[in-house]
C-alpha cells in the first residue's frame, strides 16, 4: 500500500482494584504505545484503542462494602 499497512493496536484495560500507580501505565499503556509508535515509524497507519471497566468483581465487592456505586470506586 502507498500509505502503509493498517495496524490495529488494542490496549488491555487497566483493572481498577486500588489507587492509581506507575504499574497502571507501565503494565497496560506503555507497551502498546511503544508498538504503535514503532508501526507509525515504519510508515503504517495505526489505530490504537482502549477503554475502561468498572464492573469487575473486586470493584463490585469494594463498592458494596463502602455502600457506594461501582462508578464511585473507580
Amino acid at each position: 500500500m502507498a500509505d502503509g499497512d493498517h495496524v490495529l493496536v488494542c490496549v488491555a484495560w487497566p483493572y481498577a482494584n486500588g489507587p492509581l500507580h506507575l504499574g497502571h501505565v507501565a503494565g497496560c499503556y506503555l507497551p502498546p504505545d511503544i508498538h504503535a509508535r514503532f508501526e507509525r515509524a515504519r510508515g503504517n497507519r495505526v489505530l490504537m484503542v482502549s477503554g475502561s471497566d468498572e464492573h469487575g468483581t473486586p470493584i463490585t465487592v469494594t463498592a458494596e462494602q463502602e455502600g457506594v456505586s461501582p462508578q464511585n470506586v473507580v
